[in-house]
Parts: C-alpha cells; structure tokens; sequence
C-alpha cells in the first residue's frame, strides 16, 4: 500500500472509532455522532483504499456500538437476502457465460442481413447487442465478449490503434454494457442495493417488473438519444464499414452444444420465477403469490443445485468451487452486506442523522421545484458515479437525498421513483478507468484514449442524467 493509502487509511479507521468520543456537535447526540464518524470513515475507505476489508470493519464498528448485538448485526449485513441474491445470481450467470453462449449471441446481432445496406444499421445492431445481453449479466462479460469481435472488424477494415472510428467503436460498446445494468435488477448489484436500501425504510419492496419496465424504457431512450449523438456529433467515419462483410465474424462459432442448450433451459426457469409473479397476479394471484413467497434469492439458489446436478461427459454443468471463486463479486457481495447494516443506522431514529440533515438542507431547498431536485439528483449520481465506485455512489446519494424525501424537506418527490433513478444513474460509468472494472479493461486494451473516454463519456452521462430525470422518473413514479 502507498503513502496515500496509508494516510487514508488512518484517517478513516479514526472516524470509523473515534468520533464517539468527541462531544456532540451538528445537533447531533452522541450516538449520532458515533455512527455519523463510521459512515464518514466507511465512505473515506471505500473512495480511496479498498471495499473489501473496509465494508468487514464498517460491520465490526457497528456491531461495536450501542445499537446492535453480535447476532443482530450479522443478521442485518450478511444475513441480507442482497447477499443470497449476488452470490447465487452471480454463480448462475458465470456459468451461463462460460457456454460461449453470449458470443454467438453477439455474433448473431451483428450478423442479420439488413445490415449490410448501410454502416449505421450494422452499428446499431452491434451497439444493441451489449445492451440487451447485459441486462440479463453482468456487464462485464457482455462487454468482454465484445472486443475481439471489434478488434477483428477494425482488423479487416485495416484500422490501426489511435485511429477516431475504433475509439468511438469501443467507448460505444463500453457505454452501452454498462447502461445494460440499468435494465432489470437480475444479476445487478448496483439497482439492487438501491432497492434493498428503500425496502430497509420502507418496509415494502420495489417490484421487479415495475423497475424493469422503468429500466428498459429508459434504456431504450438513452439508446436513441445516445445513437444520435454518435452520429451527428461524435460523427465517426463510417466509409470503410461499407466494404465490411459481417459473415466473416460466423466462422468461429460452433454450433449449440447440448450443455449450452441446457444452461440457457435453467437461466430461462430461474429468471421466469423473478418476473411471472409482476405479470401473472391479476389472472393467476395464487399461482403468483406462491412463487412471490420463495423471494429473490431463492430461485437462483434452485438454479445453482440444478446446474451442479446435471452432468454431461462426466461433469456437471456448474463446478461449484469455480463458479464460487471465479463468477463471484466478492468486494460488491461484502460491499452490499456493510451497506445494508450502515444504511439501517443511518435512518434509524435513535440515531437522528435523518432529523439533523433535514433540518440543515430544508431552508436550501425547501423552494426547489420536485423536477429540479430529481434532476440535479440524476445529474449528480452519474457524474460521482465515474469517478467513484458505483455502489459507494448508491449509498453516498441515497443516504443524502431520501432523508429529504422521507422527512418533507422535499415535497412531490416519489420516493421509490427516485431510488431508481439513483441505482440506474450510478450505473452509467465510462468516462474514466477507475469507474468500473470494464471501463480499465477498454483502456487497457490501447484502442480508447482516456481523453476520449473523459470527454465524450462525460456528454453520454449528461444525456442520461437528462433521460433519467425527465423520461424515467415519471414513468416509474406513474407505476409504483
């Protein structure tokens, strides 16, 4: 670990245990005062030096406090259904990427006929193809399995690394694999923590079906929006992608094996259980309230015994240690368990930060129109959310502007609607390395300039802030 690290990380262990020693301030009692310093010292950890061990200590410092016990403590982090949900939901999605299923899906898009008679068609389809395999994985492999398929069209059109069109190409699939996370909440962490945050104060879940059709709506007006700002503004030279025959990408892809087909039958049943209930209730309720009664994470644990149940030439379809050690999030999985036990402390009454926040941001924005507030909240989310870890931003946004909403600071604001707004616009980061796995990865690979990356990633995370606020959040606020 660097001096920088180093430093920050005195810094944030002094918060995370010394604040209950200081003398109440801010309004604060002295339990506010405690657990105020350990979501300052948690959020100075996460920012700067790690979200693994940070988020176990964030645990520990809680447990630590007046306001849980051993047993109460692990049953509100680890003991979540978030965790459950990541960790099976990631396993099962881990398999099915391994099949070699998403390249020919890819392969697929980009494949049909009509895209030959014009360049724009051809990268529609190429940039749609991320964005609907991702909203079903992580966007990480959807956009893995995106770049030697680039790499090999920039090959044949004979484009060199530096050139305009194979930057635009990768920063394109690189946004369009993270706007996937938006989506649905299957195998996404980020809206997830957003939803498991609102049902810890609420006490009533955002639906599944009710965010995924906000998450695809809005999605599908980002695409559009984004499109044309690749074409009229980024306006990339496209005359080569003329003499491009898409045929040429079909050769290495094999036909459908028997354990793909398999894998696909089981992702299929596991993500039927998470959606029938929202569209099934009004005809079949019982059938539908049966399967509401398994919850979120029990299906992708059904899922997850099946695939290591199933065995073809010997082995079964999922080998559980890899798939455990491999398809796992690990940092995201402890990150979600410390959120959701600092997120309970944080609105907890005893505690008080709510009433103090409340009070000190009322008279600023007690006048602020509700469209404004949800805009400059969309805007500040996607912006934070590319220079910060994505789920930090959730918590970070959520903890700052739902108190507001809760306690009437804010009046007209739908609190549900905005939560969705917030865990789809911490989605949306591209516009630097650090934001995201995927985003180093398309750095790394030499064809995108981090200029590039900042400069137009920046404008494609305004046009989804704008998306959000104004298209987004009625329509989730009309639903829920």
């Amino acid at each position: 670990m660097n001096t920088k690290k180093w430093i920050c990380t005195v810094i944030g262990i002094l918060f995370l245990f010394g604040c209950q020693f200081l003398p109440p301030m801010f309004g604060l009692s002295q339990l506010g005062m405690q657990v105020a310093g350990i979501f300052i010292g948690t959020i100075v950890l996460w920012l700067f030096v790690s979200v693994t061990w940070p988020s176990v200590l964030c645990i520990v410092a809680l447990i630590m406090s007046p306001l849980y016990s051993y047993s109460e403590g692990l049953s509100a982090s680890m003991g979540g259904w978030i965790v459950s949900f990541v960790l099976f939901s990631s396993m099962v999605t881990y398999v099915l990427g391994q099949t070699g299923f998403l390249k020919r899906c890819a392969v697929w898009f980009v494949t049909r006929p009509f895209t030959k008679k014009n360049p724009w068609l051809f990268l529609g389809l190429l940039f749609l193809a991320p964005l609907v395999i991702g909203s079903f994985m992580s966007p990480i492999p959807a956009f893995i399995v995106f770049v030697p398929i680039a790499e090999q069209i920039f090959k044949e059109l004979g484009y060199e690394k530096g050139d305009r069109f194979p930057q635009m190409v990768i920063l394109a699939i690189l946004f369009f694999a993270s706007l996937s996370t938006i989506t649905t909440p299957i195998a996404h962490t980020v809206p997830i923590l957003g939803m498991s945050l609102y049902e810890k104060d609420m006490g009533m879940p955002i639906d599944f079906v009710q965010y995924t059709i906000f998450g695809v709506v809005s999605a599908i007006v980002i695409f559009f929006v984004a499109m044309l700002l690749l074409k009229y503004v980024f306006r990339p030279d496209t005359d080569r992608l003329r003499n491009l025959n898409p045929d040429i990408l079909k050769h290495d892809v094999p036909k459908m094996s028997v354990e793909e087909k398999c894998t696909l039958v089981v992702f299929g049943i596991v993500v039927a259980m998470w959606m029938l209930p929202g569209i099934i209730k009004p005809i079949l309720p019982g059938v539908a309230a049966a399967i509401s009664s398994l919850g979120t994470p029990v299906p992708p644990m059904i899922g997850t015994v099946v695939l290591c149940l199933i065995h073809f030439k010997g082995k079964p379809l999922m080998n559980f240690s890899e798939a455990i050690s491999k398809g796992v999030p690990w940092g995201a999985v402890l990150m979600v368990a410390a959120t959701g036990i600092l997120g309970g402390a944080l609105t907890n009454a005893d505690v008080g930060i709510t009433d103090v926040v409340v009070s000190a941001i009322s008279p600023l924005i007690g006048n602020m129109p509700p469209m404004v507030f949800v805009f400059f909240i969309s805007f500040f989310t996607v912006m934070l959310t590319n220079f910060a870890s994505n789920t930090v931003t959730v918590t970070l946004i959520y903890s700052i502007s739902l108190p507001l909403v809760y306690g009437n600071a804010i009046a007209g604001v739908n609190p549900a609607a905005l939560t969705c707004i917030i865990g789809a616009g911490a989605c949306v980061a591209l516009a630097t390395p650090p934001s995201t796995a995927h985003a180093a990865i398309a750095a790394g690979t030499g064809w995108l300039k981090t200029d590039i990356m900042l400069k137009y990633g920046l404008l494609l995370s305004l046009a989804c802030a704008i998306v959000l606020a104004f298209v987004g959040y009625p329509l989730a606020a009309a639903i829920m």
